[in-house]
């Protein structure tokens, strides 16, 4: 193997394995579930005191009378597993309800009498925690795992950093369907290393020529469908797994490997490739296929 190669793919591959073996604790955000009977409860923080609350993604979120004694009366509709009814409730404003480490101030809910359920399980119930609230802090319940995982601003930062990143790949795509050389290249950094089965390019103009001499200026032009999975935000870089067909004049291609995007100058540009081909079929034989499945 070709040490050059192997020192330019070995780097960014061990930052990457580093990340992801990272304990989950440092970025996640999961909260162990107790049991009211059979159904979840989590510990919370309200106004300042702890407390449990049932967790209940069909219910809307209410708190307990007894726990919470000081609001207003007034008719409200309620949704839990039986269904959604009219009722006459207080109306309490909490300073605070924090789940784990994240923080909802100002919260205003209904407030009913739920004593029925914490007889059932043995233990006070001090509110609902539905799915109103579950949604607002982007909570999701694991069963099997016993676990609440709550989403954290960096999971919130990565999420967005992903979803940026893919509107560019997606302009760059449409490019390179187009032939469309200029602005393909702004796709590609300028130190860009792209590695293939058989062949290795290094830099913006090696690579493009790459892809130039390879599927551009085609009749029929040749069309690049690409898939993305599995994304690692780190810094400003996204790395990724990436599955891709292209159908060209020469060849019907199928490949797949991991890629490193890299944001800079304000557009997200592709950094390192390195795919190997899953198959590749000559286009007279895909043409010969699609006649003979015709008659």
């Amino acid at each position: 193997m070709d040490r050059r190669w192997f020192v330019r793919l070995l780097h960014p591959l061990a930052v990457l394995f580093a990340a992801i073996a990272a304990p989950a604790a440092v970025r996640a955000q999961e909260i162990p579930l107790g049991h009211c009977d059979t159904l979840p409860v989590v510990q919370v923080a309200a106004a300042g005191r702890p407390g449990w609350f049932l967790v209940d993604t069909a219910a809307t979120s209410m708190l307990n009378l007894e726990s919470f004694s000081q609001g207003t009366a007034r008719d409200i509709r309620v949704t839990s597993w039986r269904g959604t009814l009219a009722t006459s409730a207080k109306e309490v404003t909490i300073a605070e309800l924090a789940v784990g480490r994240t923080r909802i101030v100002e919260l205003t809910l209904p407030a009913i009498d739920l004593s029925a359920i914490g007889k059932a399980c043995g233990q006070k119930i001090d509110g609902i925690l539905g799915a109103d609230l579950l949604e607002k802090i982007g909570a999701t319940v694991d069963l099997k795992r016993e676990l609440l995982h709550v989403t954290t601003v960096e999971e919130r930062r990565d999420a967005d950093m992903v979803s940026e990143m893919q509107r560019d790949t997606a302009r760059c795509a449409k490019a390179f369907s187009e032939s469309n050389e200029d602005a393909f290249a702004d796709c590609l950094d300028p130190k860009i290393a792209l590695f293939t089965a058989n062949e290795e390019f290094y830099g913006r103009e090696k690579v493009l020529g790459y892809f130039r001499d390879r599927y551009f200026h085609q009749s029929p032009p040749a069309l690049l469908e690409i898939h993305e999975s599995a994304f690692h935000p780190i810094g400003d870089a996204v790395w990724f797994e990436y599955e891709f067909t292209i159908e060209s004049a020469r060849e019907r291609l199928h490949a797949r490997g991991m890629a490193m995007c890299r944001k800079s100058d304000g557009r997200w540009r592709m950094a390192n490739m390195h795919h190997s081909v899953v198959e590749s079929e000559p286009a007279q034989a895909k043409q010969l296929v699609g006649q003979l499945s015709q008659k």
